[in-house]
Order: structure tokens, then sequence, then C-alpha cells
């Protein structure tokens, strides 16, 4: 259990591990009890996903005492979730004057207890097993506190979370609701003129918004059928919205979906109903850029993408802390420079100053999310969480999200339908990189087509708040799913490693990790004894067939520490590639492709110590000619000219159409046919000519090292 003490702005925080009573005869030598209440129960959360993070970094529940006298109280204090068993956690910090004792409350092996998500009563005690004050906790939503509205005093309701702080500054939330109105129409693709019916419950008023936005009581008031039609004739609005300072919105009307949004209102008591929340396509039919392609709507509250203070989606308050440090305050943005250098001699740069660089829990927000199969006729809905990813689509126009299903969004924590993984619990949609928008995920199904573990995806096209938002490839992810759902190996039994670090496993992972690279970096791998423990702790094919698949497309986003994943299952026995051995899966491929004749393998030896590792295999008798041969064998076959022409010209046939349209939407109003040819040109001639090259710079690396 942790406490944290705030008194005024000072906070301090004491883990302690959930201790018992030893009993109530030697509690009361502790002192004498003072019978006035002062001490209180002020806060509780009962469900808490991103509302307080203790020192020891874990999201548990909490209690906020509060002391309403003028001096410190040091008494001994219990909380329990049993009015027959007061003693589950013993409380023997001091609370200060006028301040606050913040309990993180969880169950462990030395006893305690959660706070139901669901509701209960929760008791705070002294040390002679008196309850001095007690609260009835109502189902709430997660990050939704009961607290006192007034400090120590009043009655309870709920309130946005002030961990630490006075309530009185908090927000109340409605957590009782009425039913939600009910729509005619289920989300899809509808002709115009269709009409959309709301209904509700008598004695209920039902407001309603069209352009995404939450609405209330200043919403436009249901008073009749609506006829739907293309929204795509009304002026932008979402696509307004600076999320950097060098973007240029669209001058051209973007296409659109209605987006109606409703809430009921009970005229007598004025209870709400929740957001009910639907997307239509309308006259999407006549529409040949959306033929045979998935398509996803995912609906936020505004504020939530582009508030100054909390929107992920914008410039905001971060960038304003970036003009303050570098002087630039009454500069207009197109004065601002993108970097400065400190009085340190540091770099700054702007593009880790907006607020899409927010991250964690923290910085996800719930979205309404409808998904589209190709067909456009089946769908599904759910609410879901939605976090900025990666680390570039940080500060480019249109950035890569993280989807997520979560319990606490009112669903399992799974999607609803499967994507391309069965049972995802995350999926991502990736923005494009590079020459051809689809590019990167066109040679990770390459990689998938030898045998290499990789992210599967397709394209999708997303809308947000109703506007069009671009193609992405929707990609399943490697997380502990992905790797029980794909090769059998359980979130228990499951080792990898990204970018230098434990994804899974931990230290004990790590360690493994760490020794087998310095063993292939710097023993002699001509010695038979160590070679045979290195073949034993890695697969060897699966390193060549990667590291040909690197040197063949050039990546040059990458290095030993970057860009970089591997997994293992912990013991062997998983099937194929469980089988307790490392193997590379393809990450993060989107620098490749720019120059046929460049030199990929002296690039590599540059990089430095445990990049290159097939170099560190050379003295092995036999190893040059296996690495070279099976090089050799890639080229004529799934790395030919003819394959992957042949699967390029399929690729390009799915994504052509979105991929012009995207360019226009957010880099280029000009953007033709024929410049996306030219890029398309430029591809096929790499993957036309690579061969030779690449087959050079391996043969010279292995004559001269």
């Amino acid at each position: 259990m942790i406490r944290e003490f705030f008194s005024n702005r000072t906070k301090r925080t004491i883990m302690l591990m959930g201790l018992l009573a030893t009993g109530a005869a030697t509690l009361f030598c502790c002192g004498h009890i003072n019978e006035k209440k002062t001490v209180v129960i002020n806060e509780v959360c009962g469900n808490n996903f991103s509302a307080y993070e203790n020192d020891a970094g874990e999201y548990t529940d909490y209690v906020e005492l509060y002391n309403s006298s003028d001096k410190d109280d040091k008494r001994v204090f219990y909380l329990s979730d049993d009015r027959k068993n007061l003693d589950k956690f013993k409380v023997e910090d001091i609370i200060p004057a006028k301040g606050y004792l913040l309990i993180s409350i969880s169950k462990g092996e030395d006893g305690g207890f959660g706070i139901s998500k669901s509701g209960e009563p929760l008791y705070l005690s002294d040390a002679g097993g008196k309850v001095i004050d007690s609260v009835a906790l109502p189902a709430l939503s997660y990050d939704v506190t009961y607290a006192r509205e007034k400090d120590g005093r009043g009655g309870f309701t709920a309130l946005s979370p002030t961990p630490g702080e006075t309530n009185e500054g908090a927000s109340v939330v409605d957590y009782r609701f009425i039913e939600e109105p009910v729509f005619s129409l289920e989300d899809g693709f509808y002709a115009e003129g269709t009409k959309l019916k709301i209904s509700a419950f008598p004695w209920v008023r039902i407001y309603y918004t069209d352009d995404g936005s939450v609405p209330d009581e200043n919403s436009h008031k249901y008073k009749g059928e609506i006829s739907l039609t293309d929204a795509s004739a009304k002026d932008n609005v979402y696509a307004n919205e600076i999320m950097y300072p060098t973007y240029k919105p669209p001058k051209h009307k973007i296409d659109k979906a209605n987006v109606i949004r409703a809430v009921a209102v009970n005229k007598f008591t004025g209870r709400k109903s929740k957001v009910a929340t639907h997307t239509y396509f309308v006259g999407f039919d006549k529409k040949d850029a959306y033929k045979d392609i998935d398509v996803m709507s995912l609906v936020f509250d505004p504020e939530d993408l582009f508030d100054y203070d909390k929107g992920i989606y914008t410039l905001g308050k971060k960038y304003d802390e970036y003009k303050e440090l570098g002087g630039f305050t009454g500069l207009p943005d197109s004065e601002v420079p993108g970097s400065f250098t400190d009085a340190d001699g540091n770099t700054v740069s702007r593009s880790f100053f907006t607020n899409s660089e927010l991250k964690g829990r923290e910085a996800e927000r719930r979205a309404h999310m409808t998904a589209f199969d190709a067909s456009h006729e089946d769908s599904f809905s759910q609410n879901i969480g939605v976090r900025i990813s990666g680390e570039s689509t940080r500060f480019v126009f249109q950035k890569s999200l993280n989807l997520f299903a979560r319990e606490i969004y009112g669903t399992e924590n799974r999607f609803d339908q499967s994507f391309i993984c069965n049972n995802e619990k995350k999926v991502r949609l990736r923005k494009g990189d590079g020459n051809i928008l689809y590019q990167e995920a066109f040679i990770q199904s390459v990689m998938g087509d030898i045998g290499i573990p990789y992210q599967e995806s397709r394209p999708e096209v997303l809308f947000i708040n109703g506007e069009y938002w671009g193609i992405y490839n929707i990609r399943e992810q490697y997380d502990d799913n992905y790797f029980k759902e794909h090769f059998g190996i359980p979130k228990d039994e499951l080792w990898a490693e990204k970018n230098n670090a434990a994804e899974y496993g931990g230290a004990e992972c790590d360690e493994n990790y760490r020794t087998l690279i310095e063993k292939i970096c710097y023993y002699d791998m001509s010695d038979d004894e160590i070679y045979s423990s290195v073949e034993n702790e890695i697969d060897i094919d699966n390193m060549i067939d990667y590291y040909c698949m690197l040197m063949f497309f050039a990546d040059l986003d990458i290095d030993a520490d970057h860009n970089r994943f591997l997994f293992r299952s912990k013991e062997p026995g998983y099937g194929e590639c469980g089988d307790g051995k490392w193997r590379f899966a393809a990450y993060d491929l989107d620098v490749t492709c720019e120059d046929p004749a460049f030199d990929i393998v002296e690039y590599y030896r540059e990089a430095g110590d445990g990049m290159f590792l097939p170099g560190y295999f050379y003295n092995r008798p036999g190893f040059k000619e296996r690495f070279y041969q099976r090089m050799v064998e890639l080229t004529e076959n799934e790395l030919s000219y003819e394959s992957l022409s042949k699967k390029l010209t399929e690729w390009d046939g799915r994504y052509r159409t979105q991929s012009i349209e995207t360019v226009r939407r957010f880099e280029n109003e000009n953007y033709s046919e024929k410049d996306y040819e030219k890029k398309l040109a430029e591809l096929d001639e790499f993957i036309k000519t690579r061969k030779e090259y690449v087959l050079e710079s391996l043969k010279n690396d292995m004559e001269n090292n």
C-alpha cells in the first residue's frame, strides 16, 4: 500500500506492505483518541485507469483522507470494505494539518482489499475499532471519484479526480443515466434522402449534433425525422485544426460522413442519457474511391483531440512551452524556427513540443468506433481507447493511432470482431511513410512470404468525426496475443526484445538477450563448442533471412538499439517458433528502397558493434557460402523482379486511388496520379536493379573481412 501526503503543494510517498492489525488492546496503548471527527474520507476512486499513478508506477484504487484540524494528526486508523473486519489496512502515517493523505489500495500477499468497481461500502475506523467515517460507493465509470464537493464536509457526489488536491475545483460527473435515444437506422452506407428517426421515452427531450461534437441542451432539438444527405458539401471543420506549424489545411472540401450524436434529457428531472453515436455514409455509392475497401469511423469529443491543454492531435500547450523556451512567444508561427540551441549548447527541436508528444495512459482518449468491411455491408461498433503511436508520426500531419479494446469502455478486453488476428485487444492504424504510402507494409508482407514473423495489415480508410482522414494500414501488433495466436506461446512464457530493451520477460529476458549478443560479437565462432551454444540460442537461418531482406531493401533506419525486434519462448515446447531460440521479426521498415546502388553492408558495418550480426560468423567454416547462397536463392525467387513486380502491381491496385487522395488531403493539394506513378516507377526500378548491387556489396564484404 502506498501513501502520499499533501500539504499545500508538497508531496511525499511512503511504501507500506498492507500490515494487518495486531489487536485492539495493543492499539489502544498508542494514545488517547480524540472523539472529534477531524479526519474523514474525502475522495475515493475504485476504477482508476489514468487518474492517478503512484510512485511505484501503479494505477491502483485510492482513498484520500483529509485532516480539517489545525494540527497534524498522528493517530492510527484503519480502512476496510467489511464492517465485521475493520482492520484490513492499517493507516499510521501523519496526516498534515489542513492537508491530505493519499492511500493507494490493492490486494496483496499480506492481506488488504480492492475497492469494487460495482460499488460497496468503505469504512474508516480508529485504533479502538470505532467507525469514525463511512461512505456507500456507487458503481462509477473509470477515472471518476466519489468525493465531497467541499473538503472534509458535506455529502458525496461523483467528481472528476483531484488526488492530493482540493475537491472544490472538480467537475460534477453524471453517473445515473436514463435510457439512450434509439436510432431507426444502424451505422452504414445509404442513398441520398434516407430518413432517420430518433425516439425516446415520454417526457424526454432529444438533442443532437451533426458535426461530431458532444450534444447538450444547447444543441439541435430533435423535432422530427432527419433527411440524410451527402455531408461532403459542408465546410471542413476538423481538417482546419493546426496540428503542426507547417501544416496547411486542404482548400478543397474533403469527403465527409454524417455523424449524428444524440442525448436524451428528462424534462422534469434534468437527468440525461449517455450519448448515442451513429455514422452514416450517404451518397458514397457514387464514389468509386471507396469501392471494395474497409472503412472506419472514429468519433471523439473534439476537446480530446484539439483542446489546448488535453488535446492529443494539436499543437496546444506544449508548443507554447517551446516558444517560451526559445524566446519566440511574440513571433507568428511562420517565423518560429524549427529548432534552437539552448544556453547549455543543446539543440532543442520543435518536433518534440506538441501535445501529440503526450504518451501513456494519460494520453489515451475514448472514441466511438464503427468498422465496415470492404463490402460496406458488415460492420461493428464499440467504444475504444485511442492514442497517438510511434515516434516520427507525432510531428507529421497524418498521425498513426493505436486502438485499444478495454473493459472500462463498456466491452470485453478485445475487439468484438477480429480485424486480422483472433482475440485482438490492440491494433494499429499505421500511416504510410516513404514515397509510396504502402511501401513498408508491402516489404513486411514479402518478409512474411519467406517465413519471417511479420505484422499483417490491410488498407483501411479512416474518418475522424465524420471527416476524411486518409488511408492507413490497419495492422496487428507484437503483443502477447499475437504470439499466442500465431505461435502458441503463452504470455508467461514469452520473451521479447524491442530496441534493445525487454518488452516481455523483464530482467531475465534482458540478461539472456544481452549475453547472447555479447557472445556473438566477442567470442570465436570458429570454435565448435561456442558455435553450438549460440546455434542452440538463436535461429541462424532466421537471422540470415532477416539480414538478406534488410540488405536487399536497403533499410537505413536501423541499428543495434533501434527498430529491431526479437522474440523467443522462455522454455522450448511451443511449436516451431517456440523452441526457446531467439528469432528476428519484421519491424519498422520505413526508410528503404532509396538507392539501388547503395552499399548497405558497409553502412551496417559502420553502425557499430552488434548491428551486422552475420559478419561475426564469417570465420565459421562454410558460413560465408551459406549466407551468400541464400541471398542468391532469394533474389532468384521471392526477391526476383518478376515476383516482386507482380506483388507490387497487386498492392498498387488496392491502394492507388486512396494513396493519391491522402497526399492531397495532408501534404500537397496539387498531387496527381502522374506524380504517384513517378514515385511508383522509382520503386519498380529499385526492385528491378537491386539484385546486382546487393550481391556485389555482400561479395565484397566477404572478401575483405
